[in-house]
């Protein structure tokens, strides 16, 4: 929707004078049109105003392989294979922090609803063959390792276990994938208890490794309120664009803020407003609550495919 005049003036006051604007989260996860629309997504993500952009969504098979929305293979048996299907793909992740960009962090999606995911690692982590496990010869430090290499501009993977939460298996990968470079988000819509166990276990294993939450205030998680959702991490709460309008998005953020203390808001999904006036509007609409220090084509230094539904 278009802004008044007077909205957009005051978000640029805002944008300036804030002291707090460099610690302002605006996110977006974005899934197909990432890779299958490059010719104008990218540079749209660019020039959003969002600041963390989760692309959506990386799945672990049976065999430790990964692959990205049930539409591609991503890396197998330790080696990055994604060129085959997206040969631009590695490039275009690595160019959404560089040049004029707000965007000063990057994650890919880890699982979601209906992905046998963490079922997965729960049963390479329990097996007791050579490529089990979690030590520096198994198939999933092997395979995360090439994806580390193959996507340094990655900063986090972003945990959606929505099913099989499991945290004797859970706290030892993402201690993993600390060890190979990432940070790990979480964005939990239930099982608080499960969440609170996993932040702990990671956290005392690696201080910091978990490091963001993105709390769904969504379809199964409508219901939530987020300020019943402390982890002891930073907090953003998230809605769904097909629910809600901007001018909605910036009240509930604003009534947040001062209830609860969250420190952003994200939205699902891109895939719905992509290559619309809507992707700077919904951006902008958490920007003026948060005052947000990564405005539009400004520098800084950082449709769904498949079979798998919103994280």
């Amino acid at each position: 929707m278009k802004k008044s005049k007077g909205l957009a003036l005051f978000g640029l006051c805002l944008l300036l004078v804030s002291p707090l604007a460099s610690h302002a989260i605006s996110g977006v996860y974005a899934g197909g049109p990432v890779y299958q629309k490059r010719d104008y997504a990218i540079d749209e993500l660019k020039s959003s105003g969002f600041t963390h952009v989760i692309v959506w969504t990386i799945h672990i098979e049976t065999d430790g392989s990964l692959g990205f929305n049930a539409e591609f293979p991503l890396v197998k048996d330790g080696i990055y294979i994604g060129d085959q299907s997206y040969p631009h793909f590695r490039k275009d992740i690595a160019s959404l922090k560089t040049g004029e960009s707000s965007i000063t962090r990057v994650e890919f999606g880890l699982s979601g609803w209906g992905s046998g995911t963490y079922d997965n690692v729960r049963d390479l982590l329990a097996c007791e063959e050579s490529h089990c496990g979690t030590g520096t010869d198994s198939i999933l430090y092997r395979n995360f390792r090439a994806l580390r290499e193959a996507f340094p501009a990655v900063d986090a993977l972003n945990n959606d276990d929505e099913g099989t939460y499991d945290v004797d298996s859970a706290v030892p990968f993402h201690v993993m994938l600390s060890d190979i470079g990432f940070k790990t988000a979480i964005v939990p819509y239930k099982n608080k208890d499960f969440w609170q166990s996993f932040v702990e276990g990671v956290n005392s294993a690696r201080s910091g490794a978990v490091d963001l939450s993105y709390l769904q205030v969504y379809d199964g998680g409508a219901a939530n309120n987020p300020c019943n959702w402390d982890l002891g991490l930073p907090l953003v709460a998230g809605l769904w664009s097909r629910d809600v309008s901007t001018e909605e998005v910036q009240s509930r953020m604003q009534d947040w803020a001062g209830a609860c203390g969250i420190e952003g808001g994200f939205m699902w999904l891109y895939d719905e407003f992509d290559n619309s006036p809507g992707v700077a509007s919904y951006a902008d609409a958490i920007n003026l609550v948060f005052a947000s220090a990564s405005p539009r084509g400004k520098s800084s230094p950082g449709e769904i495919g498949g079979a798998f539904s919103s994280p």
